[in-house]
């Protein structure tokens, strides 16, 4: 079965798909007329979006006074990535390498 997490990482892995759920939304706005454009699915992921986001509202309020910032960040990233090409998402996972790699060396 899965791996046993803490809180802080539960916390972090939710955000995430709350991220990835908004963005997977907004993807599927831009196939809208199209024959991969299915409402009923829109509806589901928006109603899962909405559940999890009723889970997370204190954790994510307290991170907000934390970090106002990081929110905000976090959604800018999503809209850099909707709006890349394909070429540029095949590399996004170079660059995101590199800087780990960098950031080790430090």
């Amino acid at each position: 079965m899965g791996k046993v997490l803490d809180k802080f990482q539960v916390f972090k892995e939710a955000v995430k798909l709350v991220a990835l759920l908004q963005a997977s939304l907004e993807q599927m706005d831009e196939l809208k007329g199209t024959k991969f454009y299915k409402q009923k699915v829109k509806n589901l992921m928006g109603s899962l979006e909405k559940e999890l986001e009723r889970h997370l509202a204190q954790p994510l309020g307290a991170l907000d006074e934390q970090d106002p910032e990081l929110l905000t960040k976090i959604q800018f990233n999503i809209e850099l990535v909707l709006g890349m090409d394909l070429e540029e998402l095949a590399m996004l996972r170079a660059e995101i390498d590199e800087y780990r790699d960098s950031k080790e060396d430090e």
